[in-house]
C-alpha cells in the first residue's frame, strides 16, 4: 500500500468507491453531462468504448471505479493496459465533477486505483490533458515525460 494512500485511510470516510464491472450504471449520467458541458469528450469515449466492447477495464490489473458522496456521483477513473506496451498500465477516463473538486476526491481516487494494482512493478502512464492536471499528477508521484503521447509516468518497484 502506498504511504500516501495509507495516510488517507485515516480520514473520515465521506465517500465510497465502487468497482464498475458489468454495465455502466445510470448513476453516471450527471458526470457524463458535466464532462460534456466542460467540453471533455473522454467521458463520452468511455461510453462509446464500453458499448462497443473495445475497452471494458476487464483485463489483468485493469480497473474502473467511481466515487460517490451519499447518492451523488462525484468522480470516475480507471486503469487499463497501455496500447503501445501491454506491460505498462495507463490511468485513464479520470474525471471529477466540478462541484466535487478541491475536496480530495481526485487524490483519493487516484491513490485508490494505484493501491488496487497488483504489485507487478508495472509503470503507470497518464496523459495530463488540462492546464492544471500536470501539477495534480506530480503531487501523487508521477514524473513528467514526453513519450508516446503520455505526459507523466509512475515507475513502481516490483513486489
Amino acid at each position: 500500500m502506498s504511504r500516501a494512500f495509507a495516510a488517507t485511510r485515516n480520514l473520515k470516510p465521506d465517500f465510497e468507491f465502487s468497482a464498475i464491472k458489468s454495465d455502466l450504471p445510470e448513476t453516471l449520467a450527471p458526470l457524463r453531462r458535466d464532462a460534456a458541458a466542460e467540453g471533455y469528450a473522454f467521458v463520452e469515449r468511455l461510453y462509446d468504448e464500453w458499448a462497443s466492447g473495445a475497452v471494458r477495464f476487464d483485463r489483468a490489473d485493469e480497473r474502473l471505479i467511481s466515487a460517490t458522496l451519499g447518492d451523488e456521483i462525484a468522480a470516475i477513473g480507471g486503469v487499463t493496459r497501455d496500447i503501445d506496451d501491454p506491460n505498462t498500465l495507463r490511468m485513464r477516463r479520470f474525471y471529477v465533477r466540478p462541484s466535487f473538486r478541491r475536496r480530495g476526491f481526485a487524490r483519493r481516487l487516484a491513490l485508490r486505483l494505484l493501491d488496487m494494482l497488483k504489485p507487478s512493478g508495472a509503470e503507470v502512464r497518464v496523459n495530463a490533458g488540462t492546464e492544471t492536471a500536470p501539477q495534480f499528477w506530480e503531487s501523487v508521484g508521477f514524473q513528467p515525460v514526453g513519450e508516446k503521447g503520455h505526459t507523466h509516468v509512475l515507475r513502481r518497484a516490483g513486489g
